[in-house]
């Protein structure tokens, strides 16, 4: 009886053990879905808690980030912290975290709705840039949360925490690519490389772009690369529908456009031992990473609510311990933490030599000092395309991967408002990459208040510590007269037509990484032509004040804010000592109390400003803003007080405030400072409440065609205030604003507007 027993033992032992050793395995699939994916690492979640095991994983598109983060060992939890960060929507929004923000190359904003990138060959043959130029935050921090994974595999996919695979697009031979091996962090890129938003990734010399194009819901490929037990199919996207969606079929339209190059997951890819999770999103939009927390839940209620169906197809456990134990050892594995050099591929010789001198060649550097010099070179948005990475050999290599093309970008945009002040914007920019890099830049502003032209030839020298230098050349046109109000019917009667040019040479550099420096020295030649009466009479012979002669300036600036107009956080700073050396020439019209020409002047001064303007968060929806502007100037009497006055440096508080004479809020020497108050109740919604104090630290006497005079007043402010509503939209802000001026003249305003009310400065400014 008992060796009757032993034997039974024996042949239980016997049988069992092939069945532990060839237990269940398990893969994942998770498929694309843009910010819907986040549900995918809600998902991992509920599955380790409950213990099932996780074999392999297969991904398409956001799937595949989520999917190859925990292949590279990162806890559901690290993945959901992740998730619901700020950080991953700035990624998105290719939003640059302030401490790699750069200001050297930063230019003047413009009013452009529209931009058409062109590139040129060696034989001058153009192409169009489908690119939306958002990926280059998305990219660099990729290769930097993929860094270890990547080097410790080896190329391998097997040998990663779990065996993965990423499914990708090669739209050109129409078919899926399934990646196993190479760079693991491209191989997730390129399976997300959504066409019309993010730039295809060169994987093997061939483009890839997102894999959902041909499968979003990567079940075959699972199956053929790793023929697991049971497949976990997780689904956030739309899938293909058995009948018509009558009463969801409008909610559908707009996504379904967005996505319409992309596949729907197809359940019918599962077997009968399979499991499918499809997590019902059809209230959240596939870019909807500000719903991160919500989308995160719902994935992981609904992996709980199908617990028990995975648990009975799913027999198998995992040891929380020994999977701790795993993962500890895979991310404990060694690695160089610094590269031996950078590799340039795509450029020639000295384009490469260019870009390699923007890092520190001669010594070895981390992931930190190449993020800052990757951040310092695009800077000039040249070189937003250059794709960043890394390779394993001899030499422990980081990577930037891109094209020398002369590129051009045509701008098309403009203002719409409610005041006769709208215009229409055209702007050239070409770009040629040599030893050096050359910039020219061209831009045509036309309306009834406001023409101009600008010229910039900017050409830069590499190296640390890189310098610019080139000719500017501004021709401005403003004129106020009878400026039609279409909402309150009140015409501007600022009887005044001004014409200011200025061509320059300008030399900068970068003081540090916030701050530039520039010089220019400017030739300047102004008119204006104006009435010192409000009436207007059609025999009037007008008063005018010409103005010649040389300007030089040196000036420090910096410039953080998230919008050119209307900014919600970031800062602004600026301050510039300028000299001129101008000739002065009045000559007396009809309403003018000096009778004869006033013979030419010589006339030299300076002028010292400082101006600041910074937000501050006060929790996710409101931010406060200060600004202080500050000038301290000896300008002389430029012919009678009304010339001088519409010569003398200007306050513009609020959005239309150049587009009015507010005689006001100018003088030589003045302090102002204002607040500004911003409510987001969502995402590109605003409403906006600000004043300001404007003070003049002297008042200027005398009748509007007498020869002025000066005399010291330490407090006289005026006021002035706005309150609106502002939505910005793909074309720039839309927006509704109640404005207030301490001017009798233009004392209450309504503006709506479509668009950026942006200018390029007067040449005395």
């Amino acid at each position: 009886m008992y060796s009757r027993l032993v034997k039974t033992f024996f042949l239980l032992i016997l049988f069992t053990t092939p069945l532990t050793s060839n237990a269940q395995k398990v893969a994942l699939v998770l498929s694309g879905g843009g910010a819907k994916g986040i549900a995918h690492a809600g998902v991992l979640k509920a599955l380790e808690e409950n213990n099932i095991p996780i074999d392999y994983v297969v991904g398409t598109s956001m799937g595949s980030i989520v999917g190859g983060f925990y292949a590279a060992g990162y806890s559901p939890d690290q993945i959901k912290a992740l998730s619901l960060s700020q950080d991953l929507q700035d990624w998105v929004d290719g939003v640059i975290d302030e401490k790699y923000k750069y200001s050297f190359h930063k230019k003047l904003p413009d009013p452009s709705w529209l931009t058409v990138k062109l590139n040129f060959d060696s034989a001058f043959d153009s192409s169009i840039d489908p690119s939306f130029d958002k990926d280059y935050v998305l990219n660099i921090n990729l290769a930097e949360r993929f860094q270890h994974a990547s080097y410790v595999c080896n190329g391998n996919y097997d040998s990663l925490f779990v065996p993965f695979r990423a499914i990708a697009s090669n739209i050109f031979m129409e078919k899926q690519e399934v990646l196993d091996s190479g760079v693991l962090y491209e191989s997730i890129r390129s399976s997300m490389a959504i066409p019309l938003l993010y730039r295809p990734v060169r994987v093997d010399g061939e483009l890839l772009f997102d894999g959902g194009i041909y499968n979003n819901f990567p079940v075959s490929p699972a199956r053929t690369e790793f023929n697991p037990d049971v497949i976990i199919g997780v689904n956030v996207g739309s899938k293909v529908l058995d009948e018509y969606p009558k009463n969801d079929d409008e909610k559908l339209i707009a996504e379904s456009i967005l996505f319409f190059m992309l596949n729907k997951g197809d359940p019918s890819k599962l077997d009968s031992t399979d499991v499918f999770i499809d997590i019902n999103l059809t209230d959240y939009s596939t870019m909807g990473f500000n719903k991160a927390k919500e989308i995160y839940e719902i994935g992981y209620q609904t992996a709980i609510d199908q617990i028990e169906e995975i648990k009975g197809k799913i027999n198998r456990r995992v040891d929380p311990a020994i999977l701790k134990e795993r993962r500890v050892e895979f991310l404990n594995r060694p690695m160089r933490h610094y590269f031996d050099t950078v590799q340039i591929e795509g450029f020639n010789p000295k384009a490469s030599q260019y870009i390699s001198n923007v890092f520190d060649k001669d010594n070895s550097f981390d992931f930190e000092q190449t993020k800052r010099a990757y951040y310092r070179l695009i800077d000039n948005d040249y070189f937003i395309n250059v794709f960043p990475s890394y390779s394993r050999g001899d030499r422990y290599a980081f990577q930037l991967k891109g094209h020398p093309n002369p590129r051009l970008k045509a701008k098309i945009g403009g203002s719409l408002t409610s005041r006769n002040i709208s215009y229409m914007y055209l702007g050239m920019d070409f770009k040629r990459l040599t030893r050096i890099l050359e910039e020219y830049e061209l831009k045509l502003f036309a309306g009834p208040f406001y023409e101009s032209v600008y010229f910039k030839n900017r050409i830069t020298f590499p190296g640390k510590k890189p310098f610019s230098l080139g000719p500017t050349v501004t021709i401005n046109h403003r004129d106020y007269l009878n400026l039609a109000d279409y909402l309150l019917g009140e015409p501007d009667l600022t009887i005044l037509d001004r014409v200011d040019r200025k061509m320059g040479l300008f030399f900068g550099f970068p003081l540090n990484r916030k701050v530039g420096l520039s010089m220019e020295a400017s030739y300047i030649l102004n008119k204006d032509k104006f009435s010192n009466e409000q009436q207007i009479n059609t025999n009037e012979n007008f008063d005018e004040l010409k103005l010649e002669g040389v300007r030089l300036e040196a000036r420090a600036y910096h410039n953080g804010f998230n919008y050119p107009q209307f900014a919600t956080k970031g800062s602004k700073f600026e301050f510039a000592i300028n000299q001129f050396f101008i000739e002065s020439n009045y000559l007396p019209g009809s309403t003018s109390i000096i009778a004869s020409p006033v013979e030419k002047e010589n006339n030299t001064w300076y002028a010292i400003k400082i101006a600041t303007e910074n937000y501050y968060p006060l929790g996710n929806k409101f931010s406060f803003g200060t600004t202080v502007e500050a000038q301290f100037s000896n300008q002389p009497a430029l012919g009678t007080t009304k010339s001088t006055i519409i010569n003398f440096t200007g306050f513009y508080p609020l959005q239309d405030s150049k587009t009015l004479m507010l005689e006001n809020f100018r003088a030589r020497q003045f302090l102002a400072v204002g607040i500004k108050n911003v409510w987001s109740p969502m995402k590109n919604l605003q409403f906006r409440l600000e004043g300001y104090a404007f003070n003049p630290i002297e008042e200027i006497t005398g009748e509007s065609g007498e020869i002025p005079n000066f005399e010291r007043k330490w407090l006289n402010p005026s006021f002035a205030a706005t309150s609106g509503i502002v939505y910005h939209s793909f074309i720039g802000p839309i927006g509704l604003h109640v404005n207030y001026y301490d001017d009798y003249q233009h004392e209450w305003g309504v503006l709506l507007h479509v668009g950026y009310l942006l200018f390029n400065p007067h040449s005395l400014e």
